[in-house]
């Protein structure tokens, strides 16, 4: 049976059912017998539909032009000499 440590290490992919069939049945044993990783459990489930109701919960969509300045932007300023501490 897994350990309260493990409950809280691969709540999301038992939730998410990312989790091989063959692991389920001891984090169902492990929550029937901890009240502590249900709450974890059921909090973590709340959390995740709530994000998922969230308008913002979809990527921003960002342009292949802008990414492109961006990058352009950081490599020009890796190309400049950083300032030399002045002395006091």
């Amino acid at each position: 049976m897994p350990s309260c440590k493990d409950i809280t290490e691969h709540g999301s992919d038992y939730l998410d059912r990312h989790m091989p069939w063959w692991k389920r049945p001891g984090y169902w044993m492990h929550l029937l017998v901890c009240v502590h990783c249900r709450r974890y459990i059921e909090q973590l489930r709340l959390t995740i539909e709530t994000i998922g109701r969230s308008p913002d919960a979809a990527p921003p969509v960002v342009k292949t032009e802008e990414v492109q300045q961006i990058v352009q932007q950081l490599k020009q300023s890796a190309k400049k000499p950083a300032n030399k501490p002045r002395d006091i």
